[in-house]
């Protein structure tokens, strides 16, 4: 049977948090679906609790830990569905939230993308409300922290987050899947620029709503999120910001890179993954500058158009959240 939408669910040791997130979308409304669940060598009991629900999953367990990217990239190849969905692992979903995720690319095609209202869970806090890009190209939670109230309306945006999103494979032959070079983190504003370079649109959902038990999986401040979100925040911006736009705000560049020097190297004493992520880049800068060719070589719209979807990092909105994630986590 081929189902309309395959749903993606990547673990590594989620046995906490796994079984609750799969008998939330067991209880979707919206039946077309199936669910691939990607195990990364998990070494707590995942596999076994996975075990008792082979006959309503596909399961598929990896010999190595391949990272966000690479278990969605495997899931992928076994996903036969028109549009891919990625769900986290620490997520659980309203019985509407499949149905309503993909409603509007049923009808408008070109619709390549479609954003989840995800909500901090056990709260009514945003964790996204769709993702914006800055003019560093560094990726950003739209809505953050703010009341999930303030967001009855779905728009388009720039992007989505990766952690309940749903992608049209149309778009994905096009442009794409994830690049498994990110490993995870900013892999999804990587897509996001891709698409939005090739003329895709991203639109919220205000009514596709997922509950995210934030950073459950890497811990938001340990050393590999740190290193992969400062690394891969300079793949993203190498890879897809327009020329024009790099020399336009190249002074908007430097600001984030004393903001991100004060947060992680001054605030958290991360000096070790700072220096190392930056060597790294470096080391990767001829990777990167054949992977910029061919994604300009795939872009339909100008420059302009992509400036008019970034937010200034001088935006007040944007230097609130900026300071306060330097002052307070």
């Amino acid at each position: 049977m081929k189902y309309k939408v395959s749903i993606i669910i990547v673990n590594y040791n989620g046995a906490k948090v796994l079984l609750d997130c799969l008998n939330s979308v067991f209880k979707q409304k919206y039946k077309h679906f199936e669910i691939i669940v990607v195990d990364n060598n998990s070494t707590d009991h995942s596999i076994k609790l996975l075990e008792a629900y082979r006959e309503k999953i596909n399961l598929i367990i990896l010999k190595e830990n391949k990272g966000f990217t690479g278990g969605n990239i495997e899931g992928l190849k076994h996903a036969g569905g028109d549009y891919i969905v990625l769900l986290n692992n620490d997520t659980e979903v309203t019985s509407e939230w499949l149905g309503n995720l993909i409603a509007p690319m049923e009808q408008h095609p070109e619709i390549g993308i479609c954003a989840s209202k995800m909500v901090k869970y056990g709260t009514n806090s945003i964790d996204s409300a769709g993702d914006g890009c800055t003019t560093t190209a560094r990726g950003f939670k739209i809505g953050e922290n703010e009341s999930a109230d303030n967001y009855t309306e779905s728009k388009f945006v720039f992007g989505a987050c990766g952690g309940a999103v749903a992608y049209r494979r149309k778009m994905i032959e096009e442009i794409g899947f994830l690049d498994d070079d990110f490993f995870l983190i900013h892999e999804d504003t990587d897509l996001n620029f891709r698409a939005q370079l090739a003329g895709w649109k991203c639109y919220f959902v205000h009514d596709a709503i997922v509950y995210h038990k934030v950073r459950s999986t890497i811990g938001e401040m340990s050393d590999i999120a740190v290193y992969y979100s400062i690394r891969n925040a300079e793949y993203v911006r190498i890879k897809n910001l327009p020329s024009l736009l790099v020399v336009k705000y190249f002074h908007h560049y430097i600001l984030q890179e004393i903001g991100t020097l004060l947060y992680f190297c001054i605030k958290h004493r991360k000096w070790k993954m700072y220096l190392k992520a930056k060597l790294d880049v470096l080391k990767s800068f001829p990777m990167l500058l054949s992977k910029r060719k061919k994604n300009q070589k795939k872009r339909k719209v100008a420059s302009k158009y992509i400036d008019s979807m970034l937010t200034k990092v001088l935006n007040p909105k944007i230097l609130r959240m900026k300071l306060r994630k330097l002052f307070t986590s």
